[in-house]
């Protein structure tokens, strides 16, 4: 295993999006908000019953549209959104170049030590790392080849508060 691991990539709208949307689908795995998904689906059922009973269509109207809107549109909103932040956003285009060590992580900009890394969140899309004043995502493109990538994951395991592995 290499001491240093340096990695370097574009902050360009693509990266936006994959760490956004990984971070999203993380954060919801592991949040209660999860359960609104299944709230909205019971509404749903019982708008049925509902309409099929009582000839009342309004429950089943509301948690119709509270349904389709969890499902297919709410990515695509957050997205929207997402972009119009990322367009203001100083970042935009930016090239990071981060070496991450025994000591840390750092880059032109900050250094982040391990004792200050709450969570390392190992993704497909990349890695997701939570400190105390600010989170940091490394895309799997980022790194040269395979074994860079495992170093790095070596090193978080090895240094981090926490790590995690998703699929």
């Amino acid at each position: 295993m290499s001491d240093t691991i340096r990695v370097s990539y574009c902050w360009d709208k693509e990266t936006f999006l994959k760490a956004s949307k990984a971070a999203y689908k993380y954060e919801m795995k592991h949040s209660p908000k999860r359960f609104l998904g299944w709230i909205f689906i019971a509404m749903t059922q019982f708008g049925v019953v509902a309409a099929l009973k009582k000839g009342v269509v309004g429950l089943l109207l509301i948690s119709t549209v509270l349904v389709v809107y969890w499902y297919f549109f709410r990515w695509k909103l957050r997205k929207k959104l997402l972009l119009k932040s990322f367009e203001k956003s100083s970042t935009k285009n930016h090239h990071y170049n981060v070496v991450a060590d025994k000591e840390g992580i750092h880059s032109e900009e900050t250094t982040i030590l391990w004792d200050q890394v709450n969570q390392v969140v190992s993704l497909n899309e990349g890695f997701l790392i939570y400190s105390d004043a600010s989170s940091l995502f490394i895309p799997t493109s980022a790194f040269a080849d395979e074994e860079n990538k495992n170093d790095f994951a070596i090193l978080a395991k090895q240094n981090a508060t926490r790590y995690t592995r998703e699929s």
